[in-house]
C-alpha cells in the first residue's frame, strides 16, 4: 500500500494567537507581503519548504505543524 498525505487545515493563525503576533507581524518577520501570509494561510499558496522552515522558527514550532495534514492512502498506487 502507498500512503501520501495532503495539506488539511493551516494553523498559522492559531499559532500566531499564542505567540500573540498578528498574521502581519509574522509577514514582516519572515520578509513577506500580508497578502503572500493570506494567500498560505487560505491555502491558494504554499510556502516553499525554506519559507516553511522560517515561519516555523518564528512561532516555535516544527514546519509540520504549521499545517493540518490529512492521510490518502491508494492500494491502487506503486510508490
Amino acid at each position: 500500500m502507498f500512503i501520501t498525505f495532503k495539506v488539511g487545515k493551516c494553523r498559522i493563525p492559531e499559532l500566531c494567537k499564542k505567540r500573540g503576533i498578528s498574521l502581519s507581524q509574522l509577514a514582516a518577520m519572515v520578509g513577506v507581503s500580508k497578502t503572500q501570509m493570506s494567500d498560505y494561510v487560505s491555502l491558494r499558496n504554499l510556502p516553499s519548504i525554506e519559507r516553511t522552515y522560517n515561519i516555523a522558527m518564528m512561532l516555535g514550532c516544527a514546519p509540520e505543524d504549521l499545517y493540518e495534514w490529512i492521510e490518502v492512502s491508494d492500494s491502487n498506487t506503486e510508490g
